[in-house]
């Protein structure tokens, strides 16, 4: 028979993981705004020099072509991280639940 302080430990150590992995998501989404930026910013910059809105060199080109391929790389790398760290959390909250339900917790009621 499990005891109910090993279920607590485990219970506490899920929401530890949940924390972080929620952590981690947080990173993603933020990485993934700097990528849409970088693509957008490269794709405007690269427009802009091919309808002659400023005088452009080969570098600025080569830049811009680079910011907007890494912007896309760098987002679906994020997206895909954000997905496993999301399914991992989906997976964590339901172990949880089926923890904290094989508990049987009991409502206390209030004596007066």
């Amino acid at each position: 028979m499990v005891k109910v302080h090993d279920f607590h430990q485990q219970i506490a150590d899920l929401e530890i993981e949940i924390n972080q992995l929620s952590d981690a998501a947080e990173q993603c989404r933020k990485s993934m705004i700097v990528a849409r930026v970088a693509t957008v910013v490269g794709i405007l910059v690269f427009g802009a020099a091919l309808l002659g809105l400023f005088r452009s060199d080969p570098i600025v080109l080569v830049i811009s072509i680079a910011a907007t391929l890494a912007g896309l790389g760098y987002y679906g790398s994020s997206r895909g991280s954000l997905e496993q760290i999301t399914g991992k959390i989906r997976t964590y909250e339901a172990r949880r639940a089926e923890m904290i339900d094989g508990m049987d917790p009991q409502t206390v009621q209030d004596h007066q």
